[in-house]
């Protein structure tokens, strides 16, 4: 199953349950959730189970609560069922590789990495429960059963190329694969969101209408097909893997930083953004970003320390401060001995 539901549509709370309902089920079934960080899905996973127990009673019931069973931590959460299925999170990264489960939800999916979903998440559900005489049907609903739940995000991706292989095999195999989505209206004609609100969204002076589709119409946004930028590849490539936290020594000779800051004060971030330049013999240099820093909400006194401290840090050759507007302040605190 493939859901595509804007904010406040209960889709945790639902596919959370579903999951519940399916352990319940079905004995011995290892289901999952998973998310773009390990606490999130932890999160999620605990804040929905509790939800559904109060509001259920019954379902308390179902789960083992002794010792040693059930664990509810903070990046880990696992509940183990009475009749032995169980119910835990997985981390979307690649300790997780190796790991084996009949079924899962992928919550918010746009924010899992590409590659991690398609080479560790999905992989892990690569085998069929076992009925308590040992057997194996491979055509049991629970099997191998993904759900992908999330906003909408941008075309281009992964979980959009998925989104559409499943709307094809929705038609190609109809008792197999189901696609649903879903607006704000719902949520309002169901009293679980205020119209005042939406409204509110759309108001606002920082309003985006591609955001807003994006959150609340369940519209995918960006490039038509063949762009030449390509929507996974700005998200593959937009976490720095080795970034140098400090001048390198083992850098090509003539190698040099340089510091460039976005000035920012109050309910915005100031960007603290790193590069290496690495001079050639001919043609231009290699400019490489190799780190960057946030400061958030923080006076320009302690900002300005900061700075200076990064700088020194990297032997950096130049501090570049846009100095229009706000970060003129800043500054006045850089000239400060």
């Amino acid at each position: 199953m493939y859901a595509v539901f804007p904010r406040a549509y209960s889709k945790s709370f639902l596919t959370v349950m579903a999951l519940m309902c399916r352990c319940i089920l079905y004995p011995n079934a290892h289901l999952f959730v998973t998310s773009g960080g390990k606490e999130q899905g932890a999160s999620i996973l605990q804040s929905k189970v509790e939800e559904i127990c109060k509001l259920i009673p019954s379902f308390e019931r179902e789960i083992d609560w002794g010792r040693g069973k059930t664990l509810t931590g903070k990046d880990k959460v696992r509940y183990v069922f009475k009749n032995g299925s169980v119910l835990d999170n997985l981390a979307a990264r690649e300790s997780t590789r190796g790991q084996r489960r009949h079924g899962g939800v992928m919550e918010e999916c746009v924010g899992i990495d590409d590659q991690i979903l398609r080479e560790v998440i999905i992989p892990v559900m690569a085998i069929s429960r076992r009925a308590k005489d040992g057997t194996t049907n491979e055509k049991e609903p629970l099997n191998k059963s993904q759900i992908y739940i999330t906003t909408a995000g941008y075309k281009g991706t992964y979980p959009y190329d998925r989104l559409i292989g499943f709307l094809v095999r929705m038609v190609t195999q109809p008792d197999r694969c189901i696609v649903l989505g879903g607006t704000w209206r719902t949520p309002v004609a169901m009293g679980l969101q205020s119209k005042t609100f939406i409204t509110d969204q759309k108001n606002e002076g920082t309003y985006n209408e591609a955001s807003f589709e994006r959150e609340y119409e369940s519209k995918w946004s960006g490039t038509v097909e063949d762009a030449f930028f390509n929507g996974e590849h700005f998200t593959r490539n937009r976490k720095l893997l080795q970034p140098e936290y400090e001048h390198s020594g083992r850098s090509a000779a003539g190698a040099y930083y340089v510091l460039s800051v976005d000035v920012g004060r109050k309910g915005c971030d100031s960007v603290v953004c790193v590069f290496k330049v690495t001079p050639q013999a001919q043609g231009p240099a290699i400019k490489s970003l190799v780190n960057i820093y946030t400061m958030a909400d923080e006076h320009f006194e302690d900002q300005a320390i900061k700075l200076k401290k990064l700088f020194y840090k990297y032997k950096a050759r130049t501090l570049v401060i846009d100095g229009n507007g706000v970060g003129l302040g800043l500054i006045d605190y850089m000239i400060k001995s």
